[in-house]
């Protein structure tokens, strides 16, 4: 990318200004002797305050050399502007490109996805002091959800599971909540009973009243529970 200036604003340019001292049809000093230098694509050329189309009228394509499609004459002025270049290593292509280090960005990061740069490897934020704030509704789209946090708040009173496209009796069969421990401690949904299954023992606190609507039923046998105080 080219531009007048050391830097974008500083406004400068190397100028050459040679006058013809003989007939012929290449510059490659001014007139100081100073050796012309540019980069190619990045010149203007000036016949006698006339710019030149560079590639037909002049041709400047080595970088300290310049020459004219016909020779000029004793007397000609030729001035030769070289623009400043600027290519800044830390940038990427609106295309896409590899940052190899930290980026901080201080804006909204809107539209399109993050992934990793392969597209498949993991992906981490990382936050070592602060949280992380999701603002919108958030959609796991994954195989396995893992959460390493000691606390769970969910203000919801009603969670949902088992919630998949059509859901049937059948399809709950199995489900419930496992608490991990040396043996599972589990309470899951058994469908062919139509009940839920305990694998440890049920205990209240002396003060709390057990109700139940309906009979309490012993096993398969349906015989019927008697609790007495």
């Amino acid at each position: 990318m080219g531009y007048i200036g050391q830097e974008p604003g500083l406004g400068e340019a190397e100028r050459f200004i040679f006058t013809a001292t003989a007939v012929t049809d290449t510059v490659t000093a001014d007139d100081d002797g100073v050796l012309i230098n540019y980069v190619v694509g990045q010149v203007s050329v000036y016949l006698n305050g006339v710019k030149q189309v560079v590639g037909t009228d002049v041709t400047c394509s080595n970088g300290s050399t310049c020459v004219f499609a016909s020779d000029y004459a004793i007397g000609d002025v030729i001035e030769i502007v070289a623009l400043s270049t600027f290519s800044p290593a830390d940038t990427v292509p609106a295309t896409g490109g590899t940052f190899s280090g930290n980026v901080t960005h201080s804006a909204d990061l809107r539209s399109g996805n993050l992934k990793a740069a392969d597209g498949t490897a993991a992906l981490t934020i990382a936050n070592s002091t602060g949280k992380i704030t999701v603002a919108g509704d958030l959609q796991v789209s994954g195989t396995t959800v893992t959460i390493d946090s000691t606390t769970l708040t969910v203000d919801d009173k009603n969670i949902e599971m088992g919630s998949i496209a059509s859901p049937t009796d059948l399809t709950a069969d199995g489900g419930g909540i496992t608490l991990k421990g040396t043996t599972d401690k589990t309470i899951l949904w058994e469908n062919d009973t139509d009940s839920w299954n305990f694998n440890q023992n049920i205990e209240t606190s002396t003060t709390t009243k057990v109700k139940q609507k309906g009979a309490f039923m012993q096993s398969s046998t349906h015989q019927a529970w008697v609790m007495g105080g």
